[in-house]
C-alpha cells in the first residue's frame, strides 16, 4: 500500500462549520470536482463533477478551470488558467483556500480524523492505482499567520477601512486624484477623456492585467471569427481613440486608399458613408485598423505608464475619506497585494462571463465535453480544423450576429471541404421583426436585421432623451422594444444563408432540447421536441454544437461586483444591473468628496442604451468627466471652444496632451 508523496504546497481554509481544511499538494496534476474519481473531492453542489486542474511543476502551483458552471476564482476573479502565490486565495464553489508561504507549512502530512475530530485534512498525492490515503486524529493547527504585504480577510469584512492599517500590514497604497478599474476599452476612455481635460498621466492610476485596453476585446473578437481583416459591428464615427470623432474611420480609409492608389475602393467607400443605410449597407471599420489606432493613442496619452499590473480584489470605501481599490500582483518570487486610493473611482469590468444555455452547460459538466460543445467567444480552431480534414454537422444555437460570423467562417471552410453542413436550431419561427412606433425591422431566413445593436437614435438623437427621461420601468419596457436579438444588414451574409438553403448544406430546425447523449464515437445527439405544426420529436447528430448566444452581464457572477453590491447595499435597475444617475455615477458609493462612475453592459437598464458600443462607453465617459469638472472645476478643463480644438490639433499631430 503506497503513502503520499511528500507535498509541494499547502492550501488552507476552514469549512461551514469552522473546521480547518488542509489540502497537501505534490507533483502532477491534481484534478479538483464533485465526483468521486475527482483527486480532491469537494462535496459541495456548486461545484462542477470536474471542475478544475491543480498542476505542480517543480516550485510552481497553478489552477486550470475545466469549463465548471460556477467558475474557479483567484482572489475574487473568475478566472480560466492563473499561477498561485503564497497568500492567494482560490476559490471552488463555497469553499475558499489560501496558498500557505513556505515558511509557515508544516513539515509532515496530516490528514483528516477518521472518528469526527475537529480538523479535516486531506492530503493530495499524484494519483496512483495502488495510493492511499492516510487518515489519523491530530491536533488543531495554529492559525495561519498574516503574511505582511497580503490583506487579511478580516479586514476587508469592514465597509470602512483605514489606508494606515493597510500600510502598516505592509500593503504599498498609492493615492491618486483619479483611478479606473477595469483597464479595458471602457477604462481607455475614460481616461483618454481625463487626458484631453487637462488631467496629467501622474494623477492617472488604472488597475488591470492586460498590457493593451484592448486586449481581452481583441480576444473575443478572433475566437467569435472577427480577424484584423474583418469589419466590426460599428459606426465610422465611433472612435474609442478620438473623443472628437473626427476624422472617422471611413474617412481614414478613404485617404489611406488613395494614397496607395487605390481609387475604386475610395470611391465605394465615398459612396458608402454618404449613402447608408437607405442605398447601400453601413460602413463599418475593420478590426485591425481599429487596435492600431489604439496602439497610437495609448503611447500619446501615456497609457502604459498609468497602468498597475493586478487583479482587483475588493473595492472599499476608507476612513481618509476616499474610494480604494484592493488589488494583487505576483513578481517572481511570490503574490502581494497593493491598493490605489483615489477621489474617483471609475469601474469598467466588462462582461463577468461566457454564456452557456442551461442544457448545453449541464451537458459539458455532466460529460466534461468543451470539445464538441462550445461558446463562440472561446478559442475554438479545433473545430474549424476537424471541418477542414473531416467534413461534419455543426449545430449553431442563437440568431444574432455571431451566428451570422459563425456561418460565414463555415461557408469559407466549406470551400476546403464541401461536407461540412449547418443546422440551425431556434426555439420558434421568427415572423416579423419589433415594432416601434412606426418603424419594424426587417426579418429573413430567421434573422432580424438592424445595422447596430440599437437604433442610432439611442446614440445621440431623440431617443437617447427619451430614455433618459424615461422611469425605470418605462426604460425597461423600451429597452425590450429597442434591443433584442438582431445582426447586421450585410448582403453577402444574406447571400450566404440563401445559398446554403438553396444547396442544402444550411437548414434551421426548431423546437426545445429534450436531453443530449454522446455517441460511441464522441459525436453529441440532441433530441428535440419540435414546436412546428407536426410535433414529434426531432434527432439531431452533430460533430460539434456551437452557442451563439453571448455573453453574460449579471452583476451577481462577478465576486467583485457581487461583493461591492452586498458591501453597501446598492439597488439596482430594473433590469437587474446597478443602478446609476444620468451621470452614470453610483450615488451609494459616494464617501465625504469620493465619487464613483461605472460604464459598460452592467449599467443597461439605465439612462443609455448602446452602453457597451464604442460610442456608449465614449458617451458615459464624457458625463462622467463633465460631472467630475463640476465637483472640480479647477482642476479638470472642459472640452469645447478653443481648448477643445487645441486638444484635437494634438491629436492630430501624436503629441501628449
Amino acid at each position: 500500500m503506497a503513502v503520499g508523496t511528500p507535498t509541494r504546497h499547502l492550501l488552507r481554509g476552514t469549512d461551514a462549520d469552522g473546521a480547518v481544511l488542509e489540502y497537501g499538494v505534490s507533483e502532477g496534476e491534481t484534478t479538483v470536482g464533485r465526483g468521486d474519481d475527482a483527486g480532491l473531492t469537494i462535496p459541495d453542489p456548486r461545484v462542477s463533477r470536474n471542475h478544475a486542474v491543480l498542476t505542480v511543476r517543480g516550485d510552481s502551483l497553478a489552477v486550470r478551470d475545466m469549463g465548471s458552471t460556477n467558475g474557479t476564482f483567484v482572489n475574487g476573479e473568475r478566472i480560466t488558467e492563473s499561477e498561485l502565490r503564497p497568500g492567494d486565495q482560490i476559490s471552488f464553489g463555497g469553499l475558499a483556500l489560501h496558498l500557505v508561504p513556505q515558511h509557515s507549512q508544516q513539515e509532515t502530512q496530516i490528514a483528516a480524523s477518521a472518528e469526527g475530530g475537529t480538523v479535516v485534512v486531506n492530503v493530495i498525492t499524484t494519483r496512483d492505482p495502488e495510493a492511499t490515503r492516510v487518515l489519523t486524529p491530530v491536533a488543531a493547527p495554529a492559525p495561519a499567520p498574516n503574511v505582511r504585504g497580503l490583506i487579511p480577510d478580516e479586514l476587508l469584512r469592514a465597509p470602512v477601512i483605514s489606508e494606515a492599517d493597510l500600510i502598516a500590514n505592509g500593503v504599498e497604497v498609492q493615492v491618486v486624484p483619479c483611478a479606473s478599474l477595469g483597464g479595458g476599452m471602457g477604462s481607455l476612455m475614460w481616461v483618454d477623456m481625463l487626458r484631453n481635460s487637462g488631467v496629467p498621466a501622474d494623477a492617472i492610476a488604472v488597475v488591470s492585467n492586460e498590457q493593451h485596453a484592448y486586449a481581452r476585446y481583441q480576444r473575443l473578437c478572433i475566437n467569435s471569427q472577427i480577424p484584423a481583416h474583418e469589419r466590426l459591428r460599428s459606426n465610422s464615427d465611433s472612435c474609442p481613440d478620438n473623443v472628437w470623432g473626427f476624422p472617422g474611420y471611413a474617412t481614414r480609409e478613404i485617404w489611406r486608399e488613395i494614397k496607395r492608389g487605390n481609387l475604386g475602393l475610395a470611391r465605394t467607400l465615398l459612396w458608402q458613408i454618404f449613402g447608408e443605410p437607405a442605398l447601400v449597407q453601413t460602413y463599418t471599420p475593420r478590426s485591425g485598423d481599429v487596435f492600431s489606432s489604439i496602439d497610437r493613442e495609448e503611447a500619446r496619452i501615456g497609457w502604459p505608464q498609468m497602468v498597475r499590473f493586478g487583479r482587483a480584489r475588493a473595492i472599499r470605501k476608507t476612513k481618509e475619506g476616499r474610494l480604494l481599490i484592493v488589488a494583487s500582483a505576483s513578481d517572481d518570487r511570490q503574490r502581494r497585494h497593493y491598493a490605489v486610493s483615489a477621489q474617483f473611482l471609475h469601474m469598467a469590468v466588462g462582461y463577468p462571463a461566457i454564456q452557456l444555455l442551461p442544457d448545453l452547460a449541464e451537458y459539458r459538466e455532466k460529460h466534461n465535453d468543451r470539445t464538441r460543445v462550445i461558446n463562440a467567444y472561446e478559442e475554438h480552431d479545433h473545430v474549424y480544423r476537424h471541418l477542414r480534414e473531416k467534413g461534419g454537422t455543426v449545430v449553431l444555437r442563437g440568431r444574432g450576429i455571431v451566428a451570422s460570423r459563425i456561418i460565414q467562417k463555415l461557408w469559407e471552410e466549406r470551400k476546403n471541404n464541401p461536407k461540412i453542413h449547418v443546422v440551425h436550431l431556434h426555439r420558434s419561427r421568427l415572423t416579423e421583426g419589433h415594432r416601434y412606433k412606426r418603424s419594424r425591422r426587417k426579418v429573413k431566413t430567421e434573422f432580424e436585421f438592424q445595422p447596430f445593436n440599437w437604433p442610432k437614435a439611442t446614440w445621440s438623437g431623440t431617443l437617447r432623451r427619451t430614455l433618459e427621461a424615461a422611469s425605470p420601468e418605462e426604460r425597461k419596457a423600451l429597452l425590450s422594444v429597442w434591443g433584442g436579438t438582431t445582426t447586421a444588414d450585410r448582403r453577402d451574409w444574406q447571400r450566404m444563408t440563401d445559398d446554403g438553403l438553396r444547396e442544402g448544406w444550411y437548414r434551421p430546425e426548431y423546437g426545445a432540447v429534450r436531453d443530449m447523449t454522446p455517441t460511441a464515437d464522441g459525436r453529441v445527439v440532441s433530441h428535440i421536441s419540435n414546436t412546428l405544426a407536426g410535433g414529434g420529436v426531432l434527432e439531431l447528430v452533430a460533430d460539434f454544437i456551437i452557442d451563439c448566444t453571448g455573453l453574460i452581464a449579471s452583476p451577481d457572477r462577478s465576486p467583485l461586483i457581487d461583493d461591492l453590491i452586498k458591501t453597501y447595499g446598492l439597488p439596482k435597475n430594473a433590469l437587474g444591473r446597478i443602478q446609476v444617475t444620468n451621470n452614470f455615477e453610483i450615488e451609494g458609493m459616494r464617501h465625504g468628496s469620493a465619487h464613483m462612475y461605472t460604464v459598460g453592459a452592467i449599467t443597461l437598464g439605465g439612462p443609455y442604451a448602446a452602453v457597451d458600443s464604442f460610442l456608449g462607453l465614449q458617451y458615459a465617459s464624457f458625463r462622467a468627466v463633465h460631472a467630475m469638472h463640476q465637483i472640480t472645476p479647477g482642476h479638470i478643463r472642459n472640452l469645447n471652444g478653443m481648448y477643445s480644438f487645441r486638444q484635437w490639433l494634438k491629436w492630430r499631430r501624436g503629441t501628449a496632451p
